[in-house]
């Protein structure tokens, strides 16, 4: 019988309030939000910064780059949009979710509990429809916090389990293996930052390396894509031609990324791991968004 505090009852309560939190703070963000959404979809066009900068603004809103691929096969089924003009927002989408791994890397976890409690009182006593949306936002980042400071807790613990610790063993010595892990459990989870916050928190408690680190990212980037590629299962041609470059794009990146990822983990100082994994996120995504840009054109004709 599992007791109430053993390690493995804080991670998973951990992941629950962080995804909780995440489906908040996005529910909430998409209502300050209104019809921008929309507004922001209809002025997708042949102009490719535009639609990177579109990709970037509505990952930030929704909180989730595959809700926004799923809504662009969406439109990409209805003939609304076309495989050229999606390209761009999808480079968009992976540089947006960067910017919820950086807020993760803050060392503001232990403050996650006060922050959810403050909003919680304030978003009740007050009847301003643009006030209860802010601090639902912020009672969902509160959660996501504290969610990361109980998956903490529980990996620290996890020290003392042997099978545990013997298992993140096998998984560091077959780098595939992670990709492969990490992916899935993404896909389960429909949060490549749930994955990044369970990588930083093992790398911080010491159970995995910064480099092992690094192939949960990646993973995390693959999985991300399951979302999309459910979505666009019922679609027809241009919806599935929208969520496999989706895949295909990110496949790719994380196969050049994998071969040189001695390098890549060198290029990082090592005085924050949290900071070090999102950093190496960020950059990840960038210079695929960068290497793939030149590429819209002749990858919209296949």
């Amino acid at each position: 019988m599992v007791q109430l505090h053993s390690p493995m009852i804080y991670t998973i309560a951990g992941i629950a309030f962080f995804m909780f939190g995440m489906t908040l703070a996005s529910k909430y963000l998409q209502r300050l939000a209104a019809n921008r959404i929309t507004e922001l979809l209809g002025k997708l066009s042949d102009r490719p910064f535009l639609g990177v900068g579109v990709g970037v603004l509505l990952t930030v809103l929704i909180q989730s780059s595959g809700a926004v691929t799923s809504m662009l096969v969406g439109l990409g089924t209805a003939g609304v949009i076309n495989l050229r003009q999606v390209m761009s927002v999808i480079l968009g989408t992976a540089i947006g979710t960067t910017v919820t791994v950086q807020l993760l890397s803050l060392n503001v976890a232990q403050y996650g509990l006060a922050i959810f409690s403050f909003s919680f009182t304030v978003y009740f006593l007050t009847d301003k429809r643009v006030t209860r949306q802010i601090f639902g936002v912020l009672m969902g980042f509160g959660l996501i916090f504290w969610g990361l400071e109980l998956i903490g807790v529980g990996t620290e613990s996890l020290r003392n389990s042997s099978i545990f610790v013997e298992y993140l063993d096998y998984l560091s010595e077959n780098p595939i293996a992670v990709v492969a892990v990490s992916s899935i459990f993404t896909a389960i989870v429909h949060s490549s930052a749930a994955t990044i916050g369970l990588a930083m928190s093992l790398t911080y408690s010491g159970l995995i390396s910064f480099e092992s680190s690094l192939y949960w990212v990646y993973g995390a980037n693959i999985g991300t894509t399951a979302t999309a590629l459910l979505a666009a299962a019922g679609g027809n041609y241009i919806g599935r031609q929208v969520a496999w470059a989706h895949c295909f794009y990110k496949v790719i990146g994380v196969g050049v990324f994998y071969f040189l990822t001695p390098y890549f983990a060198s290029l990082f100082s090592g005085i924050s791991v949290q900071r070090d994994i999102a950093n190496a996120h960020t950059l990840f995504n960038i210079v695929l968004a960068l290497f793939f840009f030149p590429f819209i054109k002749i990858g919209s004709n296949f």
